[in-house]
């Protein structure tokens, strides 16, 4: 009897406990957490979109078809296409593409200035396919120019990537499985891999066009000021329900380089927030995503987000590389402090 006693108790006791995480809440907190704001809406859409593909057709509904985009007047196709997904393989790409690219490139940009990079590339790509499509068709009197489709955040992130490229130093390589390619070259390569395995696409090809005007830039005419997002983000700006949301990285709080450095997290939006990888990001003062200045936005590094093999450091560029943990975080000390001066000197001005 005391031993049925007593495993009563500790049958009591131990229902009495916290009960067990739960995996699936405990994958979507850390989702949340660790993804940047606009990279994380890029991808719960396409999730979204890939689930109502088991009831209608989100091609059909929302990709950029000329004769509907043009002819039925249904605009908003020029901005949705990207984020269309019908099966689970391109669900796999676009998760390991965008957290590969986008997550990085917000983190060093900012959440602000990244969605209006996004979407300005979109919109750019889209317009030239409708062009493109529309003098096809005159050109050759098929039907068929008008009903093609321009889908898919891969059109976009080939876009990104060209963009890249474009601004990395063109004596840098990138790494395409065993093969090293010059860097200027290793966007029309991944589109010949995609052609090669799910067939020629127009869209994607025109996206890697828009990129490398953009890297170029050839496209600055359009594009935003630090200040103007900064703007964006005070307290009476068009952005400020979104900059308290988990995620928000504020451009006057985006690493900029830093963003590809090892060991550096992301996915704060204020003074507090420290990366994911233990420890505060040091901090730069953004610059325009479409300046085509000596010190453009976008890493160049050769590679290092897509795993290139360029030499040069992203914070010893210039000067002589760092050898020891002792010297590498005096360096980094050293770049904060002067970034966090020319900020407050810019706000201090603004």
């Amino acid at each position: 009897m005391p031993a049925n006693i007593n495993d009563i108790n500790s049958a009591s006791s131990s229902s009495s406990g916290p009960p067990d995480a739960n995996p699936v809440l405990t994958a979507y907190e850390s989702y949340v957490r660790d993804t940047p704001l606009v990279t994380r809406y890029v991808l719960n859409a396409v999730v979204i979109s890939y689930f109502m593909s088991f009831f209608v057709d989100p091609t059909f509904a929302l990709a950029n078809i000329p004769y509907f985009t043009l002819f039925r007047f249904q605009l908003y196709r020029v901005i949705t296409s990207p984020l269309v997904c019908s099966s689970i393989l391109n669900l796999f790409f676009a998760f390991m593409g965008f957290m590969n690219h986008g997550v990085k490139l917000e983190q060093s940009m900012g959440s602000a200035l990244f969605g209006v990079l996004f979407f300005k590339l979109t919109i750019f790509t889209n317009l030239l396919f409708l062009v493109v499509s529309i003098l096809l068709y005159g050109l050759t009197n098929n039907d068929g120019y008008l009903a093609g489709v321009s889908v898919g955040v891969w059109t976009v992130l080939l876009s990104i990537i060209a963009t890249e490229c474009a601004q990395a130093p063109p004596n840098s390589k990138r790494k395409l499985f065993f093969l090293e390619i010059p860097v200027l070259y290793y966007p029309l390569v991944l589109l010949a891999l995609f052609s090669l395995f799910a067939g020629f696409k127009l869209a994607y090809c025109l996206g890697v066009a828009v990129g490398y005007l953009q890297g170029f830039g050839k496209l600055d005419r359009w594009k935003v000021k630090v200040e103007t997002a900064r703007k964006w983000e005070s307290e009476r700006g068009c952005l400020r329900g979104f900059y308290s949301r988990a995620g928000y990285i504020s451009v006057s709080f985006a690493s900029g380089p830093n963003a590809w450095a090892e060991g550096s997290g992301g996915g704060g939006n204020n003074e507090s927030s420290s990366g994911g990888g233990g420890g505060p990001v040091a901090v730069r003062a953004p610059t325009d995503p479409g300046a085509s200045s000596s010190t453009p936005s976008f890493p160049s590094s050769g590679g290092q987000s897509l795993g290139g093999g360029s030499k040069r450091g992203l914070l010893s560029r210039g000067s002589k590389s760092p050898k020891t943990k002792e010297e590498r975080a005096a360096l980094l000390e050293r770049a904060a402090e002067r970034r966090r001066q020319q900020r407050d000197e810019g706000d201090s001005a603004v």
